[in-house]
């Protein structure tokens, strides 16, 4: 066992109960982990249904999503953790603190379950049937993000879409109809109407760029001992992944694109960003995690060009201030002081190296400015300027 898989070993903070749940559908790329595949519910809600096991231990994730640091499988090389995404909630929706069992009892609609709701002893983990912006219901999941991240799953190959890596959703199923059927009892305002499903995907890490973790590539002091980040060829290796995965996330609309007639069909980001939805492997690689966010845009051919610099723009600032963070911390541990006209030049060196062998982007120099050159198939290439007025 590493140093980062111990961490999440002893950042156990959370029982999950697995459930008997109907599977909707598996990602076929994924069938040999068929037995993964099934409900997941938290505390509070197994004590309502009075379910009593079995229990895993978990590691609570954002507000309403775990990680199993028990169950993992090697994806080319890389190390990814089972993880459930609606597990039941863990904080009031109106309140903003842990939601307990008085909260729990203030959305309670049918007078006939509050002897259950008196007997819990948590609130942790709990599925009701408020609306969760139309688009889920709160703690659990939704129809059409279920399967859209299932869908965007697919795609890829294992966790990468031509490149641009991702954390994959594995299954989804559909949540027992007697919990769900209880679920809807418990609201504050209004309903979400559909069934309630669960994702279940594969996570290489909870550390984010800057919000939803305890760790933050925003501070890499909390992370670098995690990842065994111990000599200076480990930590450019990490920054260098770090550029790569970075530069292919912020090139998805090109790296998807479909020529369709006069037309380009790519993958978009939508109310999503690389600050709290993304999460970053020991090694460095960005993965996109919250894939509910991407939705597919066709635009004329002439505006292709136009709508990837807008992609690009819209997420690179989050990018570039956790590059700026880690570049900065490597030479603190170096010892090295550097003005940050010459730190701009290695980054610049660093950028090339990482971009290297990528089929999709390359780095060119003109009039003193590094550029990232986008190119695809059968699509207009698109020219970023990355580093302007750099040697």
């Amino acid at each position: 066992m590493n140093t980062f898989e111990q961490f999440l070993h002893d950042s156990i903070d959370l029982k999950l109960y697995s459930v008997n749940a109907e599977i909707s559908a598996i990602n076929p790329q994924f069938n040999s982990y068929k037995k993964w595949i099934k409900g997941y519910i938290g505390p509070a809600t197994a004590e309502l249904h009075d379910i009593k096991g079995p229990k895993l231990n978990a590691i609570k994730d954002e507000n309403r999503n775990a990680i199993f640091p028990e169950f993992s499988v090697n994806l080319n090389g890389k190390t990814f953790f089972l993880a459930i995404k609606g597990c039941g909630a863990y904080e009031d929706m109106y309140q903003g603190n842990s939601l307990s069992p008085l909260h729990i009892r203030n959305a309670c609609r049918d007078s006939t379950c509050l002897h259950l709701v008196d007997k819990l002893t948590t609130g942790t983990g709990f599925i009701m049937g408020e609306s969760w912006m139309g688009e889920s219901p709160y703690g659990c999941q939704g129809f059409i993000n279920a399967f859209d991240e299932l869908a965007f799953s697919k795609l890829a190959k294992l966790d990468s879409i031509n490149g641009a890596h991702i954390c994959p959703v594995i299954g989804v199923v559909q949540l027992p109809p007697k919990i769900e059927e209880m679920a809807r009892k418990f609201f504050w305002f209004s309903t979400y109407k559909d069934h309630f499903y669960q994702e279940i995907r594969l996570m290489p890490s909870n550390i984010r760029l800057y919000f939803e973790s305890s760790r933050l590539v925003a501070n890499p002091s909390s992370f670098f001992s995690l990842f065994d980040l111990d000599t200076e060829k480990l930590i450019e290796k990490f920054e260098i992944n770090f550029i790569k995965s970075g530069i292919a996330l912020l090139s998805l609309f090109l790296r998807s694109a479909k020529k369709e007639g006069d037309n380009i069909t790519g993958i978009i980001y939508q109310d999503v960003w690389l600050d709290k939805d993304c999460v970053v492997a020991p090694d460095g690689t960005i993965h996109f995690a919250d894939l509910e966010g991407l939705i597919w845009k066709t635009v004329p051919q002439n505006k292709f060009a136009e709508t990837q610099t807008n992609e690009w723009e819209k997420l690179v600032f989050e990018f570039l201030f956790a590059l700026v963070k880690i570049d900065s911390y490597r030479h603190q541990l170096e010892g090295s002081k550097m003005s940050w006209n010459r730190q701009r030049e290695e980054l610049a060196l660093l950028v090339q190296l990482a971009i290297n062998r990528d089929s999709f982007a390359y780095s060119k120099n003109h009039n003193k400015d590094l550029l990232i050159v986008l190119e695809g198939t059968e699509v207009p290439s698109v020219e970023i300027p990355l580093l302007e007025m750099v040697n």
